[in-house]
């Protein structure tokens, strides 16, 4: 039930334009009765009602099915409009108080001030304006639905008066005297916009000052401007949860989406993209408070399925290898860092020489550019360092042991002469100088690679180093003479400076002598020593030098 002092103008659809009998005002303006032209274009020809002070029935005027009424006392029709109001101003007020919107608008041509009521506010009457000029040019009036708009006007007159009066929020002023000309007011559940601006004949440009009128019909009758949108048409569930974008002075109203599944905010059309379904959706803002006709704007908007990111698996490699990296799910690929890779905007880039552990994050994107990732983690292994030994010398038609280290399987090659290429210490029946290589391949499977020459004697060769140094520490802790070849017999004697023999071996040519005599260390100082013997060709040695023994 709607009842006159508290109306509930959701059901509200009847505007009305209230003025003097006719002529309109303004009757020498350039451009004739623009009041007229402006209401049929916001409310359609024939559809809004037309009334006159001296017989409009204000009970239905200004009754439950009216949510938008303009008063107009331009010109001569000022008088008549005062006593208008003052007659039924107690009605009105109660009317705009439960929710109805007026415009209140007078340029007076003749008279003196008017009382616009409502707790005091005022028209003085004459204070002319050639100009207007937009106070906040964010407010609704001055951008849209019709446009264009713009901010500053000027004609013969713009104003023809100015308001005061308490908590007015001044909306158009005179720029030269700063006065304000149009200005809007709260009263209870409704709006009032009172002016004091001659009709828009006398403005220019046009049409900006024609939708600047309109615009405040517009502003009043639906108390909503709900042209909105969002940052984007398509999101995906990942996205940040994203709100709409009102345009500039527009209010927010209702938010619905069509078909069911998309999490909305019904108030402030805040989108939950982690508890909506994928799908496209219309959205639409509708306005459901005050107005002559429900407004609403539309928005569609589709949230994408994301993509799932897939890779093989978590990769191992030894230093200095190149690898390929693979994933899967995509349009486009962004692997994180790019380091090491040879590009990283592809499905399956190479991965060169890294030189530590790497952790990628590979970005897969669909045609929607919504995204999912995938995680890689990349091991390195150092490569072993593998010993082919010490250079070894043979005899024709003999053999040698080599002995490589550092891995835990083995490849040599050359593998024609060798007893079995694929073990550590494989026996060498080389009947040339060879150079044998060995590949030792660790537990990661990571490979070192060393060499190691085998040379042909045919008969024995030896040296002796010129001093040695008995200390324990592992190095050169013997005298010893070195022998390369077939030793058939041998024997060396070493004498002191008094010509005593001191040390005599004649059966273990790796066995040497260690700087004591009778258990006991012999002094640091020069010895002789005698080495004799016999290679596997028969032919035979015989040596004699000095050692020094250092302590």
């Amino acid at each position: 039930m709607l009842t006159q002092g508290n109306l509930l103008f959701s059901q509200a659809t009847e505007a009305w334009y209230i003025r003097r009998d006719p002529p309109e005002p303004w009757t020498w303006a350039p451009i004739l009765n623009t009041n007229i032209t402006e209401m049929d274009e916001v409310f359609g020809e024939g559809v809004w009602h037309s009334g006159f002070y001296d017989d409009v029935d204000v009970t239905e005027a200004f009754g439950p099915t009216t949510c938008f009424v303009f008063i107009e006392g331009g010109d001569d029709h000022a008088i008549p409009m005062n006593d208008f109001l003052v007659a039924n101003m107690t009605l009105i007020e109660d009317w705009v108080y439960a929710g109805g919107s007026l415009f209140l608008n007078a340029a007076p041509n003749y008279g003196v001030n008017v009382d616009f009521g409502f707790n005091g506010i005022e028209l003085i009457y004459p204070d002319y304006a050639w100009d207007g000029q937009a106070i906040d040019p964010a407010h609704p009036i001055f951008n849209g639905p019709y446009i264009p708009v713009g901010t500053y006007w000027y004609g013969n007159y713009f104003g023809h008066a100015v308001l005061e009066g308490p908590d007015l929020v001044p909306l158009i002023e005179d720029p030269l005297s700063g006065h304000v000309v149009c200005a809007e007011k709260a009263w209870g559940a409704g709006k009032i916009i009172f002016g004091g601006m001659t009709t828009t004949g006398w403005h220019t440009p046009l049409p900006e000052a024609s939708n600047l009128r309109m615009n405040i019909f517009k502003y009043l009758a639906s108390y909503a401007f709900l042209d909105f949108s969002y940052a984007q048409d398509i999101y995906c569930l990942e996205d940040e949860d994203p709100y709409p974008i009102f345009a500039v002075g527009a209010d927010t109203g209702i938010f619905v989406a069509e078909p069911a599944g998309l999490d909305i905010d019904p108030i402030t059309g805040l989108i939950d993209l982690s508890e909506s379904l994928p799908g496209t959706y219309d959205i639409t803002n509708l306005f459901e408070g005050i107005g002559c006709k429900s407004d609403s704007s539309q928005f569609t908007l589709t949230i994408a399925i994301p993509p799932v990111a897939d890779v093989i698996e978590d990769f191992t490699m030894c230093r200095g290898d190149t690898i390929q990296l693979t994933s899967f799910g995509g349009v486009t690929y962004e692997w994180v860092p790019p380091t090491y890779l040879n590009d990283p905007f592809v499905q399956n880039p190479l991965l060169m020489n890294p030189l530590t552990d790497m952790v990628y994050l590979v970005i897969v994107s669909d045609i929607n550019g919504c995204s999912d990732t995938a995680e890689v983690v990349v091991t390195l292994y150092d490569n072993p360092i593998i010993d082919a030994g010490e250079d070894q010398y043979i005899l024709l038609g003999s053999y040698v042991e080599l002995d490589a280290s550092g891995g835990v399987t083995y490849s040599w090659t050359p593998e024609g002469t060798l007893s079995d290429p694929n073990i550590s210490n494989p026996l060498s029946y080389a009947t040339e100088n060879t150079t044998y290589y060995v590949i030792g391949t660790d537990e990661h499977g990571c490979m070192g690679i060393d060499s190691v020459n085998v040379i042909l004697r045919e008969d024995a060769v030896f040296s002796f180093p010129n001093a040695f140094s008995p200390n324990s520490d592992g190095v050169n802790d013997e005298f010893l003479p070195i022998a390369y070849g077939t030793v058939v017999d041998f024997t060396i004697n070493v004498y002191n400076r008094w010509g005593e023999m001191i040390y005599e071996n004649l059966a273990d040519i790796t066995k040497g002598w260690d700087g004591t005599f009778e258990e006991k260390d012999q002094p640091m100082g020069s010895y002789i020593y005698y080495f004799t013997a016999t290679d596997g060709t028969g032919q035979h040695f015989a040596y004699q030098g000095n050692i020094t023994l250092v302590r």
